[in-house]
């Protein structure tokens, strides 16, 4: 029988937070730096892909470029999507300091 750790627990964001302090802070969202090689008229879907929420989606702009949205309501902050993008364009921040957000 063979184990399958999915890449949330491989990297070890399986963990819960242990201190009732870290429970109550402001809940951590994706945020789309401007070095997003979508934004930037490339095509990539890398962190669209990774997300098991569907919580980023793409909009198509003018010149063959999109802008990536995240879904606050959606987004749960675990990471899946950091490791895939090519660009290193995401980032973990507090929900209000999110730059894309709706």
């Amino acid at each position: 029988m063979t184990t399958t750790l999915s890449r949330r627990a491989f990297f070890g964001r399986a963990t819960a937070p242990s201190e009732p302090a870290e429970r109550s802070a402001a809940p951590m969202l994706a945020a789309i730096a401007d070095t997003c090689l979508a934004e930037n008229g490339a095509y990539c879907r890398t962190c669209g892909d990774a997300c098991a929420q569907d919580a980023i989606r793409f909009r198509l702009m003018p010149r063959g470029r999109s802008r990536v949205d995240v879904d606050a309501d959606r987004c749960t902050g675990c990471g899946d999507c950091l490791a895939p993008c090519p660009a290193g364009a995401i980032s973990l921040a507090p929900a209000k300091e999110t730059p894309h957000e709706s």
